[in-house]
């Protein structure tokens, strides 16, 4: 519930609402919802993005995108307005992943985009079982009908296409922030289908320890070691060494989720 949330992303996120009423009609907006870490209740406030889907009554064209672009122009202002991370879709749109429709606009990196970006069916299920009302309707009137064989289609897809992929671009962990993001998401990726719940980062990582062979303990240390104090001494002495433990990380992760839990392999 909103009134759940730390007082400070309450004020912005009434800050964003006005914003969005100062340039749209109420009645064009349908709502605002958020999911992600402030849906999971971890959501931290120096390094978490604010995952949000506002979805609008209507045609959203190109007159309505330069108006979304002056929204997020001013709530950058804020602290909080760059870290916003999200999507703006239509009312007919809700439930429906990015391969089946359109170029929306979409909000990252504190500019606003347009394309396809992060509605998935794990956006959805979040938002159906844990989102978040900031303003509008119910979440109840979008008429979500995720189950979590729908959460399964997008983790196989991140298993056995997207990281099968990175495998032969490996060059990338090299580097910090991709070892980082790899650990928490294939940890997120591993407990959610043993678990069949959507896990937060840091509860992700903690239980994956107790699922994974003691081998690739290390490497699940230096993510969180990242991820928490980059500064720190890492543990490893080469980063040569590093990336190869990494790459038997994520093959092992791999093998395990098809052989475990019947994934379809790409």
């Amino acid at each position: 519930m909103l009134k759940n949330l730390q007082e400070d992303i309450r004020e912005f996120l009434g800050f964003y609402k006005e914003l969005l009423l100062e340039v749209l009609p109420a009645e064009r907006i349908h709502g605002i919802y958020l999911y992600g870490s402030l849906a999971l209740d971890a959501f931290d406030p120096d390094t978490s993005d604010i995952d949000f889907v506002t979805v609008i009554k209507g045609r959203i064209g190109k007159k309505t995108e330069n108006l979304l672009k002056l929204v997020h122009l001013r709530s950058n202002s804020h602290f909080f307005g760059t870290r916003m991370d999200g999507c703006y879709v239509t009312l007919d749109q809700a439930g429906k992943v990015y391969c089946e429709i359109e170029e929306y606009p979409f909000f990252a990196d504190g500019k606003l985009h347009k394309g396809h970006y992060d509605l998935n069916y794990i956006t959805w299920w979040t938002l159906q079982n844990k989102g978040v009302v900031v303003y509008g309707e119910p979440i109840s009137s979008l008429n979500l009908d995720m189950k979590w064989e729908d959460v399964q289609k997008t983790l196989n897809y991140n298993v056995n296409t997207y990281w099968n992929e990175k495998l032969d671009r490996d060059m990338c962990f090299f580097y910090d922030d991709w070892i980082e993001f790899g650990i928490i998401t294939l940890c997120r990726i591993l407990l959610s289908l043993e678990y069949r719940k959507v896990f937060n980062k840091k509860e992700a990582v903690a239980k994956a320890r107790a699922v994974l062979p003691a081998r690739y303990h290390p490497i699940l240390l230096e993510g969180l070691r990242i991820k928490t104090n980059s500064e720190s001494e890492s543990y490893y002495h080469s980063k040569e060494v590093r990336k190869e433990d990494m790459k038997r990380f994520v093959e092992y992760v791999i093998t395990y989720c098809n052989e475990t839990y019947q994934l379809q392999r790409a």
